[in-house]
């Protein structure tokens, strides 16, 4: 029993312990599975551009602090030691100490040592630029977090277009896989036909070709695939060399389509994130403007400062025995632009040239979104129909190859007429995959033109 106790010790120990020791990095390296939804609250967290966006937001939000801290009381401080290794000497004239008319005598004036502090205290009083400048930062502050909408709106498109595209990809290769499973068993019996002598050769050789053509296919789809994949795990901020499960299937999004997305829907711009966003730069010309008016306007401020000096001939300034002299001063500054040569009024007119431009661009977004939300309808009308079709040739397209190949089968048909059957089912149910894609998609850009993605 002892030496089992001691076998286990060596040999199994140490492993339980790394075991114990590492579960993160074992769990680090199971495949991520997900969802349309996951997906997409995944990317809204770490997807690099928002993130970038997110920040942009938050220095905006430091920036309003920033300006109504400048109105606020300015206290600054400062301390100067001075030593004079040569206490400068000034010339008098020496008949005011009894010295001979036109002769001078030198003197020399304070002490070796010197030191000054400070306190400086800065009040701003009124001044129109800075009110105007709050008002202004709060708006720059909301076109952040607009802009930042706008990026998780453009994430969440991409994301789910490239969640689409992967699922299409997928579909197709286990569809292609399908039918060269069924291809192959028809070459395999149609072998041993030739075999026995009851089939030509072109049929095999036909056969053959088919298969070949259709596993480079595959291959082709499968790296298609991949690289599908790889550009969803960066949109959504995952390692491109871990593995990812997407866990729903292309028809059933499809299904999940609201038949409200595919209706008529009356257009609000306001609730785009495009025209609010043009309505704050707008906001933003406003003040801009005004901004440029309030120069027009006197600044005026208050100040306070304390002085205290220390002259002395040793390095005893903290002794308290020895005497401080202070200076204290409190004043208004009133600054009343009077003249500026036409610099303000132009400065005013180019700001009202911008304002105006603004406005013109809020209208053209208003006019190019009305465009977008038409078209975007007519897309998805147009999705729909090629849907229903592609639905309906599909059918056809598997029932001409489950004719052709019994056909085949009773000899009543050529290998070239069964590869054109298989080819044409390939089309067809590629197709299919397609309309559903832009079926997808085209349901997405009309929520997203409707302002309700």
């Amino acid at each position: 029993m002892q030496f089992f106790r001691q076998l286990f010790t060596v040999l199994f120990l140490p492993a339980l312990v790394l075991m114990m020791l590492t579960p993160d990095k074992a769990r680090a390296q199971e495949p991520v599975q997900l969802s349309l939804e996951q997906a997409i609250k995944h990317a809204l967290e770490y997807n690099y551009e928002l993130n970038n966006a997110k920040a942009d937001a938050s220095i905006a939000s430091r920036q309003v602090w920033e300006i109504t801290a400048s109105g606020l009381p300015q206290v600054s401080g400062t301390v100067g030691y001075q030593y004079f290794t040569d206490i400068p000497t000034s010339l008098v004239p020496a008949e005011f100490f009894g010295g001979e008319e036109g002769e001078f005598a030198e003197i020399q004036f304070g002490t070796e040592q010197n030191l000054t502090a400070t306190l400086s205290v800065n009040q701003l009083i009124f001044d129109g630029s800075y009110i105007i400048g709050l008002r202004a930062a709060r708006i720059f502050r909301e076109l952040s977090l607009q802009s930042y909408q706008r990026s998780e709106i453009e994430v969440k498109s991409s994301v789910m277009e490239s969640y689409y595209l992967s699922l299409a990809t997928s579909q197709n290769v286990e569809i292609m896989s399908g039918n060269l499973s069924n291809l192959e068993k028809t070459l395999y019996e149609t072998e041993k036909l030739f075999e026995q002598g009851f089939t030509d050769a072109i049929n095999v050789d036909q056969l053959k070709l088919t298969v070949a053509n259709l596993k480079n296919s595959i291959s082709g789809m499968a790296r298609q695939k991949k690289l599908t994949l790889d550009l969803l795990k960066f949109q959504i901020g995952i390692d491109v060399s871990r593995e990812v499960i997407l866990t729903e299937s292309l028809e059933d999004l499809f299904a999940a389509i609201s038949l409200e997305a595919i209706s008529v829907q009356e257009f609000n711009p306001q609730n785009h994130i495009d025209f609010r966003i043009m309505q704050s730069q707008e906001q933003m010309q406003l003040m801009s403007m005004r901004r440029e008016w309030s120069f027009y306007l006197p600044t005026i401020s208050a100040f306070y400062t304390r002085q205290e000096n220390a002259y002395r001939n040793e390095f005893n300034f903290f002794q308290g025995s020895q005497p401080w002299f202070p200076t204290s001063i409190l004043g208004v500054n009133i600054n009343i632009p009077i003249f500026s040569s036409g610099e303000r009024h132009s400065r005013v007119q180019q700001a009202r040239l911008e304002l105006d431009k603004a406005k013109n661009n809020t209208r053209m977004v208003e006019q190019s979104l009305l465009l977008q939300k038409q078209e975007a309808s007519n897309n998805i009308q147009t999705a729909m129909e090629q849907y229903n079709t592609e639905k309906d040739n599909l059918a056809l397209a598997r029932r001409i190859l489950d004719r052709t190949t019994i056909m085949y089968r009773e000899g009543l048909a050529s290998s070239l007429e069964l590869t054109q059957a298989s080819d044409q089912l390939l089309t067809t149910q590629a197709n299919y995959i397609n309309a559903m894609f832009e079926m997808l998609n085209a349901s997405n850009r009309l929520k997203k033109a409707l302002g309700r993605f």
